[in-house]
């Protein structure tokens, strides 16, 4: 292995991937923490977090942008972590959603953590050590009423793709996936819920409250990390319980 090592965070910006961010900058494992995301916000996050956290404005759905941000972290580091967290979620009616706006959502939920995986994972593999972390969904396990079957089928991929993965990449790169349930994040916040909807979801839940980001990023944390030295191909909840009903 390389004196330093990298971990890249896509989905950087905010929520689950910003906490992500936060823990890998203060845990000083990795010598450069990359931040991809879209939102211009990721450059004010790197630079809050100083040296070391890098950003960079990338669609994850653009397979040969991604492929450049992997080759700019490997020329200073050695990847070790990945989080694959970049999502989006929109609502549309079976009858109104058109093939656009479901290669949108697919393409970034799913076909941007296979673009970060096929460049990342090759030379991982051949150094024989790193880790990969998939962001899904409970809509992916269950179906969802408030993000649109284009989002459910994406998030279900993403649990088919850490298991194909693990099973490639092993024995040498770990990939798991963490599952969140209903989270406070800004995606949470985007209109898709209703203030009562939030409420009921919360009062079928065992833990009767939505989770909070930091809470979905130790996780995650700890599934890159030497704890989960024997997990590969997991799928791990942290929803409050819902995935119980």
């Amino acid at each position: 292995m390389a004196e330093r090592t990298a971990a890249l965070v896509t989905g950087a910006a905010s929520g689950i991937g910003k906490c992500v961010v936060e823990r890998f900058a203060a845990d000083e494992r990795h010598d450069v923490v990359a931040c991809l995301d879209l939102d211009p916000a990721v450059d004010d996050l790197a630079d809050s977090l100083g040296e070391g956290v890098r950003a960079y404005e990338c669609d994850v759905a653009n397979h040969d942008a991604v492929g450049e941000v992997v080759a700019a972290v490997e020329a200073d580091a050695d990847l070790l972590s990945v989080v694959n967290n970049a999502g989006v979620s929109r609502y549309f009616w079976i009858g109104d959603l058109e093939p656009d706006e479901w290669d949108r959502v697919v393409d970034v939920n799913l076909k941007g953590q296979y673009n970060v995986t096929r460049h990342a994972t090759p030379p991982m593999f051949q150094r024989e050590a790193g880790s990969v972390v998939n962001v899904s969904s409970g809509a992916g396990q269950r179906g969802s009423a408030s993000g649109g079957v284009h989002y459910s089928a994406a998030k279900a991929g993403v649990l088919g793709l850490t298991k194909g993965l693990a099973k490639q990449l092993g024995p040498h790169v770990q990939v798991n996936c963490v599952v969140p349930g209903l989270i406070d994040t800004l995606m949470s916040e985007s209109g898709l819920w209703t203030e009562s909807e939030i409420e009921a979801f919360e009062a079928k839940l065992p833990l009767e409250r939505v989770g909070d980001p930091d809470e979905v990023a130790r996780v995650i944390e700890f599934c890159s990390g030497p704890g989960a030295a024997y997990m590969t191909g997991s799928i791990v909840n942290v929803d409050g319980g819902g995935s119980l009903s």
